[in-house]
């Protein structure tokens, strides 16, 4: 749609909203209400819209009655993830009663209610068409990974690391570029490519050491892989170091974060099965045992399919 299309459209729906308005309901521009603002607290931006980096500005039609308390809240336009929080926030707004032949009197405004990551507009463009490259690429990389085909989980899953490379803001795509590197590490690795592989693993735990805290299971998460390919490398004291890192995050992530308290431990019990193992290859048969029954309290099939495990 044209950008004069666009203002038709919303031209005749102020149009309508005002024509529907009551006898003793004026109306009255945003420049004015403005004015009449006495209390406006912003809006929680949802977490959603901030990992899509969704920003834009929505309008509101609104009510407010003659103590300026709002009553009705309508929404004429802007990117619909956006909406319930913009309309959740003007719920709250409370204005200095407006006059209407210098009597206080019910009006109807139309707010503006912007959300904005500070992404400058043609940054945010070049940082969705990138967006719209690695999503997919990602994807049929995880599809890959979990069919087996690591030749061409390789192939693909460098590709999502190559494209996440290219995003133009590095710190607020971090998501992406850790979990790119996570998966193509995972591909080299099951490809017997371990160099290749601790490179990623190695580039993921930096990239969550800088965006995340030890209470994320995201942060967890990094650690367990890597400490799976020091493992794998025969890095015995890193991997008994960085197994103990992730076990460490995922408690805390069950405490600050109860609601994903099933997965979490569940993530918890599977590092702790692999850690027990690390242990009976290095002989601390008294540390491995403390690991197993650590991990089937948490999860009693966390045993199941694991060498070394009678």
């Amino acid at each position: 749609m044209s950008k004069i299309s666009m203002a038709a459209v919303l031209l005749l729906g102020l149009i309508g909203y005002v024509r529907a308005q009551s006898a003793n309901e004026g109306f009255v521009m945003d420049s004015e209400g403005i004015q009449h603002l006495i209390s406006h607290p912003e809006p929680v931006y949802p977490p959603i819209a901030k990992t899509l980096h969704l920003q834009g500005t929505v309008l509101l039609h609104i009510g407010v009655d003659a103590t300026g308390t709002v009553t009705k809240v309508d929404v004429l336009g802007g990117p619909p993830m956006l909406r319930a929080a913009a309309i959740d926030a003007v719920k709250k707004w409370t204005y200095r009663p407006f006059e209407v032949n210098g009597q206080a009197a019910a009006v109807q405004v139309v707010v503006s209610v912007p959300f904005s990551l500070g992404i400058p507009a043609a940054e945010e463009k070049t940082d969705e068409a990138i967006g719209q490259a690695y999503f997919p690429k990602f994807d049929e990389c995880n599809a890959l990974n979990s069919a087996g085909n690591w030749a061409d989980a390789v192939r693909t899953c460098g590709d999502a690391v190559a494209i996440a490379a290219r995003f133009p803001n590095q710190t607020s795509r971090a998501n992406e570029i850790r979990t790119a590197h996570l998966v193509y590490g995972e591909a080299l690795a099951f490809s017997r490519d371990l160099p290749g592989a601790m490179m990623q693993f190695r580039e993921a735990v930096e990239v969550a050491k800088g965006s995340l805290t030890p209470k994320d299971a995201e942060y967890a998460s990094a650690y367990f892989w890597l400490a799976l390919g020091e493992q794998a490398s025969q890095m015995v004291a890193d991997a008994d170091r960085d197994y103990g890192v992730a076990e460490s995050s995922y408690r805390e992530a069950i405490v600050s974060l109860p609601v994903m308290k099933a997965t979490y431990v569940h993530s918890l019990a599977r590092t702790l099965t692999y850690h027990a193992i690390l242990m009976e290859q290095t002989g601390d048969l008294e540390r491995m045992k403390a690991m197993r029954e650590e991990a089937i309290s948490l999860d009693p099939h966390a045993l199941d399919g694991m060498k070394g495990s009678n």
